[in-house]
């Protein structure tokens, strides 16, 4: 994945050879980790806690919920979201780049496991596009669930 210097930078991890050496999966996987660790800098930025109290967030699991979301973000909705989640680099093979990770993640061959609870929430009397729900479950393992928000 990718580190970070002490002013912000995105620095490449170099134990894995150099980026243009990989394939177009671990390639957008790169690029994903480095949009991950600009937004997890902007993020922690904006809710850094006096020195006598600590924080706990996981810039990981916020950015796959807002990936998901992504999914079926157009407009103007979409570009902002593009830029506060730095995916502008990685954008045509984000959700492929997610998908990777999550697995690399959750692999078998880990000496842990990791559960993230995926989970879309949707107004019941909403009809959501079934190629919205099919990306979400292809890349996320998230189903949606319809919901009363009335």
């Amino acid at each position: 994945m990718v580190g970070a210097s002490e002013d912000g930078k995105v620095l490449p991890n170099t134990q894995q050879g150099p980026v243009l050496s990989a394939t177009n999966t671990e390639f957008a996987s790169d690029l994903l980790s480095a949009a991950n660790t600009k937004f997890a800098l902007d993020l922690y930025k904006r809710h850094m806690s006096p020195a006598d109290q600590n924080i706990f967030m996981s810039p990981l699991s916020i950015t796959v919920a807002l990936a998901m979301t992504y999914l079926g973000a157009r407009g103007e909705t979409k570009a902002q979201m593009r830029q506060v989640l730095h995916f502008t680099d990685v954008e045509e093979n984000l959700h492929q780049a997610f998908t990777h990770i999550l697995s690399a993640l959750n692999s078998p061959d880990q000496a842990y496991k990791l559960y993230m609870a995926n989970r879309l929430f949707g107004e019941k009397s909403y009809s959501f596009r079934e190629e919205f729900l099919a990306a979400g479950r292809k890349h996320y393992g998230a189903e949606l669930e319809p919901v009363d928000f009335v």
